[in-house]
């Protein structure tokens, strides 16, 4: 499954990137999949550096998402590539100025194995919904006046 999606955002591609890159230093919102999201390198961030993230899949099912950044251009692109229960792939961000902002572009490919293929279209579906939604909530944290504490 191929998956790619962009948004604008009011800030800087500084803030955007710093932001993603920093994805386990803030609080998950209310009623987030992810329960937990840890790095587990030491060190400062770039190319592989991993984390560990535990998500809620389905109501009785939690899943471990491994990590690791393989791609670390500050303020213009982050890739991570990653394993979860059943299924792997990638994420790209680039981040593109756009007027006084940033076009943040997200592609993703996840692969799928065993029986979650027979799965591939409610899949796509719910997780290309669950992508955007995660966009939206970026951006409005970020015009909401998010800083990051090394700015």
């Amino acid at each position: 499954m191929d998956f790619e999606l962009d948004i604008i955002i009011e800030r800087s591609p500084y803030i955007v990137f710093t932001f993603l890159r920093d994805k386990d230093s803030y609080p998950q919102e209310e009623n987030s999949p992810v329960l937990l999201l840890e790095k587990t390198t030491p060190g400062p961030l770039g190319v592989g550096t991993r984390y560990r993230e535990i998500v809620q899949m389905l109501p009785f099912f939690k899943g471990e998402i491994l990590s690791e950044i393989t791609h670390f251009e500050p303020g213009h692109r982050l890739d991570e590539d990653w394993q979860g229960p059943c299924m792997d792939g990638w994420l790209t961000y680039l981040f593109l100025p756009e007027n006084d902002g940033t076009k943040l572009i997200q592609r993703e490919k996840v692969n799928l194995c065993g029986w979650l293929w027979l799965l591939s279209p409610i899949i796509k579906l719910t997780l290309g919904n669950a992508l955007r939604k995660r966009l939206n909530d970026i951006k409005r944290i970020l015009e909401a006046g998010w800083n990051p504490v090394d700015s």
